[in-house]
């Protein structure tokens, strides 16, 4: 059954494997509205992330990504966090870009930008009570790390097959 509305709830997670995916393009106005799924573990097949691990890369990356879209003009983030399943993450990217041909360019450069952050990173942004409704679940920098180097690899697949992966989704 179709989902109105709910991209996600319309693939087919049996199908689906490690990968960055173009989600979704909204548009209100002159702004698109870009969800891309950060697909990080096949669903079922691969152990879910943790919620240390998740809740530890949400802090470095939405730190890193934020950082490096303040010097891009037409570009904001909107949201960057898990999902649910805890197989990946979602990022929503604001733009006034209207040619999607250019989406692949800009979100690849960001993404692989953002991890090599990351990478680079000697602490855990915001790891305290007066910044984190849960700092005590939060790892190590290595944790985040971890994922970026995970999420780099995927980023440098999408540049090797020059698209985002496609979804299957279900009938």
């Amino acid at each position: 059954m179709k989902i109105k509305n709910s991209v996600s709830f319309n693939v087919d997670h049996s199908r689906l494997n490690r990968g960055v995916y173009l989600s979704k393009i909204d548009i209100m106005n002159d702004v698109y509205t870009i969800t891309l799924d950060l697909r990080l573990r096949v669903p079922y097949k691969e152990k879910i992330i943790s919620n240390k691990e998740l809740h530890t890369f949400e802090h470095c990356f939405a730190t890193a990504v934020r950082d490096i879209t303040e010097s891009i003009e037409n570009v904001a983030v909107s949201y960057f966090g898990p999902m649910g399943c805890q197989t990946g993450y979602y990022i929503v990217f604001n733009t006034t870009e209207s040619d999607e041909n250019k989406y692949f360019d800009i979100f690849y450069n960001i993404l692989k930008k953002a991890c090599e952050y990351v990478k680079n990173m000697t602490e855990v942004p915001a790891k305290n009570e007066l910044q984190c409704g849960n700092c005590y679940s939060l790892g190590d920098i290595d944790d985040a790390k971890n994922s970026a180097e995970e999420l780099y690899k995927l980023v440098d697949e999408m540049d090797n097959q020059k698209a985002f992966h496609k979804y299957s989704f279900i009938d």
